[in-house]
This record gives C-alpha cells, sequence and structure tokens, in this order.
C-alpha cells in the first residue's frame, strides 16, 4: 500500500471517528432538542458516515486493480508453466546484471532437448511438461549468485553463467548435461548447447543469444557433441545463410534453378537406361553453385518443398519435349529427388499425378527417389505415401542405402522399386574379402525382395568390374558421365546411340 493509500485510510477513519464522537457528545441532550436539530445531527452523522464508506470502497477497488496489475506484470515477466523468468525479464535483468558485475566474465548459453517434439508426440505433452518443468527446478538449484536463467521458448532455455576459465566452465556444464540427462528413468533426456563467451559487453542481450543459437545450431543432430562454443566463422556462415535465404524466392522465379541430368547406365550392356536429375543454381552474380551450398539450408527453412515440386514440374515438360519431338528417349526413365519434409504432405502422390497428367507424362516413367534417412524417418505415414504413388504407377527408389543405419528388413515392408547403394558402401571393398562377401549378401537380398540395384557413385574401372561381377543392376558415377545440362545430356545420349 503506498503513502497516498494509507493517508486516504487514515482520513476515512478520522472522519468516521469525528461522527462518534459527535453523536456520543450530543447523545445527551439530544432527547431534548428540536425536531430541526435531531434531523440536521443525524444528516450530518449520515454524511460523513458515507464519506467513510466511500473512502473504504475506493481503496478496496484501488487494492484489486492493483492486484490485477500485478499479476499481469508476472504473466509479462515470467513463464506460466515453469515460473521462471521469461525472455523479456530475462533481456531487462541481464543488462542490469553485466552493468554492475563489469569485472566479472559471463557467458550466454542457450540450450534445447534433443527430439522434445518426439517425446511429446510418444509420451503425451503432460510428460513434456514435466521435463521442463524439472529443467527450470533443475537451473535454480545450478546457478550461483550473479547468475541467470530462463525459459525463453517451448524447450529454449537461457543462462548467463560466469566464466572463470574454460576448465571450470567445462565441468560445470558438462555436470548440468549429466544432471538433465538422469532426470528420468525412462529415457535419456538429451540435450545441446550453444556457448557465446561475452567480450563486447555494448551489444545487445539478444545478440549474445544470436550467437550461442548458432553455436547450438552447428553441432545439432550431433551424437557425439553435447556443446560448442561460438566462432566468428559461424557468423559469416549465418551471414552467408540470410543472403541464400534472401534470393532464393527470387531465383525460383527467375528460373536460376536448373536441372541437370546423370545418366544410368546397365552393367550388362552399358546402355544409357535413365538419369537422375539434380538441380543446380545458376546465380547471376555467384556463378553455378552446386546443392551442397544450398540444399542442407533448404532443408532447415521447409524451400527445399518448393525446389523438389519445381524440379519434378521441369522434368515433366522435358519429357513431354522429348515425346512430341523425338523418339530416342522413350525409353528414358529419370529419377527426381524428394525431401522427407515432402513425406508429411499427404496429398503428394495426388499432387505429383496431376503434374504428370498435366504435361501427358506416363507415372512409370519417373522414379520418386528418397534418402535412406528418410525412409527410417516415418515408417507408417511413409508407407502409405509410397503406397498411393505406387498405386499410380510411379517407381520408388530408395537413395543412399549404406551411408548409414540400414535395414533390409524394414525395406521388406515398403513398396520400393531401386534400391541405391552409396559410395562409401562398396568403395572400398573391392580390395576387402570380408566387404565383397557383404556386398554380394546385400544384392542377393535385394533381388530376392525384386529391388532393381544401382551403384551410385562409381568412379574406377576396378569398381565397375567389382559390382558386375556382384551382380549390380545399373551404374551411375564419374566413370560414365558427370551431371550435365539437358542439353549436354540430349547429345550425349544421341552420340551413344549411334556408336552403339
Amino acid at each position: 500500500m503506498n503513502y497516498n493509500e494509507k493517508r486516504s485510510l487514515i482520513i476515512s477513519f478520522a472522519l468516521f471517528f469525528l461522527v462518534l464522537i459527535v453523536y456520543l457528545l450530543n447523545a445527551a441532550s439530544i432527547s431534548q432538542a428540536t425536531n430541526m436539530e435531531r434531523v440536521s445531527v443525524a444528516f450530518y452523522a449520515f454524511s460523513l458516515l458515507g464519506l467513510f464508506v466511500i473512502a473504504i470502497l475506493s481503496i478496496a477497488a484501488v487494492y484489486r486493480e492493483k492486484k490485477v496489475v500485478e499479476k499481469l506484470r508476472e504473466m509479462q515477466e515470467y513463464d506460466s508453466l515453469t515460473g521462471c523468468s521469461n525472455w523479456i525479464k530475462f533481456q531487462a535483468d541481464c543488462e542490469v546484471l553485466i552493468k554492475d558485475k563489469q569485472n566479472q566474465r559471463y557467458t550466454m548459453v542457450i540450450f534445447d532437448i534433443d527430439k522434445f517434439k518426439a517425446i511429446n508426440d510418444l509420451f503425451g505433452y503432460e510428460v513434456g511438461n514435466e521435463i521442463l518443468t524439472a529443467i527450470a527446478r533443475i537451473l535454480e538449484n545450478y546457478i550461483e549468485k550473479d547468475e541467470l536463467f530462463s525459459r525463453t521458448a517451448t524447450d529454449n532455455f537461457n543462462i548467463l553463467m560466469k566464466y572463470d576459465g574454460y576448465g571450470e566452465f567445462s565441468d560445470r556444464i558438462e555436470g548440468l548435461i549429466r544432471e538433465i540427462n538422469a532426470y528420468s528413468k525412462n529415457f535419456i533426456v538429451n540435450i545441446s548447447l550453444g556457448i557465446y563467451l561475452i567480450e563486447d559487453r555494448t551489444l545487445k542481450i539478444n545478440i549474445f543469444s544470436d550467437r550461442a543459437n548458432m553455436a547450438k545450431r552447428s553441432i545439432k543432430n550431433n551424437s557425439q557433441v553435447d556443446y560448442a562454443f561460438y566462432t566468428e566463422s559461424m557468423r559469416v556462415v549465418m551471414i552467408h545463410e540470410n543472403e541464400i535465404e534472401n534470393r532464393m524466392e527470387a531465383a525460383l522465379i527467375n528460373k536460376e534453378f536448373e536441372v541437370y541430368l546423370q545418366p544410368k547406365y546397365l552393367f550388362s550392356d552399358e546402355k544409357i537406361i535413365g538419369a537422375e536429375a539434380l538441380v543446380r543454381w545458376n546465380d547471376p552474380e555467384y556463378g553455378l553453385l552446386p546443392p551442397n551450398d544450398f540444399i542442407p539450408l533448404f532443408e532447415k527453412n521447409g524451400f527445399v518443398r518448393k525446389i523438389d515440386t519445381f524440379m519434378f514440374k521441369e522434368v515433366c515438360k522435358l519429357m513431354n519435349k522429348w515425346k512430341n519431338e523425338t523418339d530416342q528417349f522413350d525409353n528414358i526413365v529419370i529419377s527426381v529427388n524428394f525431401s522427407r519434409l515432402d513425406m508429411n504432405n499427404s496429398r503428394l502422390p495426388e499432387e505429383l499425378l496431376k503434374i504428370a497428367n498435366l504435361y501427358n507424362i506416363e507415372p512409370k516413367m519417373i522414379e520418386i527417389e528418397l534418402t535412406e534417412s528418410t525412409i527410417f524417418d516415418n515408417d507408417i505415414q511413409l508407407a502409405a505415401i509410397l503406397n498411393h504413388l505406387k498405386d499410380y504407377g510411379f517407381q520408388i527408389s530408395i537413395d543412399d542405402f549404406g551411408r548409414a543405419y540400414s535395414s533390409l528388413n524394414t525395406l521388406k515392408s515398403l513398396p520400393a522399386d531401386i534400391l541405391k547403394m552409396d559410395k562409401a558402401f562398396f568403395s572400398e571393398s573391392a580390395n576387402n574379402q570380408r566387404g565383397r562377401k557383404i556386398i554380394k549378401c546385400v544384392l542377393y537380398m535385394a533381388k530376392d525382395l525384386n529391388l532393381i540395384t544401382v551403384a551410385e557413385g562409381v568412379e574406377t574401372i576396378e569398381q565397375v568390374e567389382f559390382l558386375r561381377e556382384m551382380g549390380c543392376d545399373i551404374a551411375q558415377g564419374f566413370y560414365y558421365a558427370k551431371p550435365m545440362k539437358v542439353t549436354d545430356f540430349e547429345d550425349f545420349v544421341i552420340k551413344k546411340q549411334k556408336s552403339a
């Protein structure tokens, strides 16, 4: 209660007691007073009493209003789930602390829970909320005097943490990781941390957080590393990524993305029977950009879905052109890559069929190519989409087999037609007896599953002879041909056919 509220309350009580005293002083003689005097005393008494009541009600209203304002301020400054500071309060408190503690070195730490969405999906949002609340309690006990923490968004937490040397700091970080990892007896809660060592205190708090977040993103999905420090090279990468994101929409409109084709050969007679469509970005300023310069970023920001649709349309246009102009490409099957993000679209089969029909292309002449990591992302939903595509006549190709965890048993449940072995799977097997046996068994099992086998990344004659001997069906790689522009591919195929 502030000074004005206290003063009003005191005045109200004073008036009330004044009325009471006047009433008592006049009580003895009021029976002898005239009617007019009695009315006057009663009016005077009830007026002052009314003032007292109004004052009390006003103070009560002000008190309630003050409670509401305090509640709103609390909602504005504190996280409703965990009760810890939110981002707004955290920023303000950090500014004060960094200004006051000029002789103390600080770091900005940001972390989130790996695959938190999967935890919510598998165990329910109640379990997810329990984890977030538990982490807030852990941080309450973990931080020291003159340190701060906050839950900034969903499963993201920020810590303003003292830095007194790398060794001590790393011990504290690793201790925090172990404590959070061990929170649940049912599963391990893994976190990824990014750390920014604050040097320039004139920068804004959000910049400290952004740089710590860059460090965190640099190790995301890396099971071997739990935390990383920000380096200036990360900022250079971020600037480059921002430039790409600022140009990508206009680049699509301006047709800067181009289709390149890499031929596929039969091992048996080295006849060209198809090609893989690969995207290239022909930037007017920077020239031809390879996929590794932009596809990983497009995977992160979702733009890859537009690129995949664009590539599919361009391939259908090209095949329509071939169909109307010549019969020399009638048997060429083109494979088009699709991202795991595309597999979240249950309408994908209908959309692709509509595009194919628009250009009068038979679905069987197009392979839908998916990476192995996509295959193991969501078996149930993926199987439904692939079965739908298969029903429409599209061929299904599994790319990069052998690069990561591989399971032919899982592939058996999916309607795949083609299995593409990653070059890392066979590149050193030709001179390794055990490797030769593994390749032979994989090819045998693939045949048993009625899968056509493709070896991508074939670069040497030794690999060609080895894979042909092992019974692989199709070759793709620099030994035969590099990815090339569509016009060059057309000339290449026609020349190959004439020399056959």
